[in-house]
């Protein structure tokens, strides 16, 4: 084991290196120095005050803080795991024993099986090997940059050859671009051995996985418990919430411990917020229990009575962005907006908003309107204030996903459950139509479209 928490830095006899490999490597890097930063003291802060607590989360999703943090630990575990098999793909191919048996170390591990004195977040030697690795992912980056533009330089020297036209500024600028692609092989995870790649990536993995444990423990109680000495917990952050104990050597440390002492108590003791997964209607908008989510992915467990479930969460996030449109706007919108916009609605949400728009008018007939659009928009003001950052969240989500699947550098911003994917469908719905009347209402008694409909926008 400590020779697999020490390749990163040391020297090997293998000459065998990635080549063409190193792409994946590069990425997979990426996606470690992401997860690495993102576990901060800092960012986990954001993270519990900014989008747990944030209102379109609460009111559509939950106000569970412990509910929401295991849905952000399930996501970052199962990005970590991305990682983990291509790290352990990679490691067959070393000379390094202990780096060949990186998965069963990685199997240990998830199972408290491992100390980790060796493997201090923030500390010196892991930064060294984060900055190692960024390095690399940049030159490899631009590796691929350069092979891409060298390609297309190549393929248009083959077409002035097929027309016949002059070609020399073009070879020249091969024979620049050819000079760059060796420079950057050289410096780049292209020339790295696979013991060198491997051993780094190896330690980064067991540093985020503790790291993951560390900090989403008190909330997530099936996360492992890892031990170490008694002296390194001092100097650990402290969680009011937790009350375990992290030491390693545990059962030696027991037979030393008094049966009155802290030690003792603090292993024994269970923690003081028992999660059962379930959550409770009276003190959360929304009551589901989290499913596990071991054997599939964390984006296929959403259950039955949420948006995601129904797949709609892209489609209700793309008609919000355009409802907010709408709102902001200060001219009016055309009817091929207006019907891109309710043909986005399912048959059961198109009659519901047909049956809410039908009691306002006959309940409005015979008001002259302009008191009801100005509290319409301030209503709308603050509905669309919490539920268009949960559909912009949403969209965005998808977005660094397939950005992450076209560049190897690819960085998330945006967790699941910031997004509409475990938003309570009834909700979801209930603010769309809300948004939508009052839209027509707005629309209907401002005059910002012409005379020439029935006076109902949406029908």
């Amino acid at each position: 084991m400590a020779s697999l928490i020490a390749a990163a830095g040391g020297s090997f006899s293998s000459k065998s290196t990635l080549q063409i490999l190193a792409f994946e490597a590069a990425k997979t890097m990426s996606r470690l120095v992401a997860l690495y930063n993102s576990l901060s003291d800092d960012e986990f802060f954001e993270l519990r005050q900014g989008p747990v607590k944030s209102p379109g989360v609460a009111f559509l999703n939950s106000v569970d803080e412990r509910c929401l943090l295991e849905l952000a630990c399930k996501e970052k575990l199962e990005d970590l795991g991305h990682a983990v098999t291509v790290v352990s793909r990679l490691s067959k191919k070393c000379v390094d024993e202990e780096l060949i048996r990186f998965e069963l170390a990685y199997h240990n591990m998830t199972r408290g099986v491992f100390d980790v004195r060796n493997v201090g977040f923030g500390s010196r030697n892991v930064g060294k090997a984060i900055e190692k690795m960024e390095k690399y992912a940049n030159a490899t980056s631009a590796l691929y940059e350069s092979l891409a533009a060298l390609n297309e330089l190549e393929a248009s020297e083959k077409k002035m050859q097929k027309w016949k036209f002059n070609s020399d500024y073009v070879n020249e600028e091969i024979a620049f671009q050819r000079k760059q692609v060796l420079h950057f092989r050289q410096v780049s995870l292209w020339s790295q051995t696979f013991d060198r790649t491997v051993g780094l990536m190896a330690r980064i993995v067991f540093v985020v996985y503790a790291r993951i444990c560390t900090i989403f423990g008190p909330f997530v109680p099936s996360l492992p418990c890892f031990y170490i000495p008694r002296k390194k917990a001092l100097n650990m952050k402290v969680y009011p919430e937790a009350n375990y104990c992290l030491l390693v050597e545990k059962d030696k440390y027991m037979k030393q411990a008094s049966k009155s002492g802290p030690l003792t108590k603090a292993l024994k003791t269970k923690p003081r917020h028992s999660y059962s997964g379930e959550l409770s209607p009276e003190v959360n908008a929304l009551a589901f229990r989290i499913p596990d989510t071991r054997n599939k992915r964390l984006i296929q467990s959403t259950p039955a009575n949420t948006v995601g479930a129904s797949g709609l969460a892209f489609r209700y996030a793309n008609l919000i962005v355009m409802a907010e449109s709408c709102f902001h706007s200060t001219t009016s919108i055309d009817d091929e907006a207006r019907e891109s916009m309710f043909e986005m609605l399912p048959i059961s949400l198109k009659q519901a908003l047909r049956r809410k728009l039908k009691g306002q008018w006959s309940k409005d007939a015979g008001d002259g309107g302009q008191g009801l659009a100005q509290g319409w928009k301030e209503a709308l003001e603050e509905i669309i204030g919490w539920l268009a950052p949960v559909a912009h969240d949403t969209l965005r989500w998808q977005q660094e996903r397939e950005l992450e699947q076209q560049k190897l550098d690819g960085k998330r911003t945006v967790l699941l459950l910031q997004t509409l994917h475990f938003s309570d469908l009834e909700k979801t719905e209930a603010a769309i139509v809300e948004v939508l009347v009052g839209l027509s209402c707005i629309y209907r008694y401002e005059n910002r479209r012409e005379r020439h409909f029935d006076g109902c926008f949406w029908l």
